[in-house]
């Protein structure tokens, strides 16, 4: 006797996200779709294909199905960061800033949420904003990494604020900027990798 389960989608979905596990990514989104096809209300076969679509850096895909896992449960934070990542990844910074808006009105006590709009805003050259949104996730109780993370990009602001005041050296002040947005997407993709590593089943 087979000890398969009796359910094909949720057999389906178990072997996806052993494929995901293993790196087989493109074999998991196929999985996850056929998990899809038998059962296209499930939470976990969105979720994970917007996971090895996020993987895969397949912006538009993953960041439809975090949509669909974030309206089938829209308590899970996880399925907004993932959707808002995406946007952001796929360059619609401000439709990431009003899914992070939104995640924030029901949960403003919620860290890094705060930090990766504060990046955005950062990224915009919203610079009040992007400062005021870091601190408040220093004030939420932030993971050691997100910690490291928010101090290395406030001291850096600081740095830059002293430079616009006391040196108005017009290139020199645009060099300052190139290397800002420079170092702020090494932050965005090191904050990406860990939140990825974070969510891999």
């Amino acid at each position: 006797m087979s000890d398969a389960p009796d359910d094909p989608a949720a057999s389906l979905m178990e072997q996806a996200y052993a494929q995901l596990a293993e790196g087989a990514v493109e074999q998991a989104v196929e999985s996850f779709t056929a998990a899809l096809c038998l059962a296209p209300q499930s939470l976990e076969a969105f979720r994970g294909r917007a996971q090895a679509n996020f993987q895969l850096k397949a912006w538009p895909q993953a960041a439809s199905d975090f949509d669909r896992a974030r309206q089938l449960d829209p308590d899970d934070r996880e399925n907004w960061v993932g959707c808002a990542m995406s946007l952001a990844m796929d360059n619609k910074v401000y439709e990431a800033i009003d899914v992070f808006e939104t995640l924030l009105t029901r949960h403003p006590g919620y860290a890094r949420g705060h930090l990766q709009l504060g990046l955005l805003y950062f990224q915009l050259c919203i610079t009040d904003k992007g400062r005021q949104h870091l601190e408040t996730a220093l004030a939420c109780d932030p993971t050691l990494e997100e910690r490291r993370l928010i101090q290395d990009v406030l001291q850096r602001e600081r740095k830059l604020d002293t430079g616009r005041y006391y040196r108005p050296d017009f290139e020199a002040l645009h060099r300052q900027e190139q290397a800002r947005v420079s170092v702020l997407a090494q932050w965005m993709r090191r904050l990406r990798m860990w939140w990825h590593g974070k969510n891999v089943r």
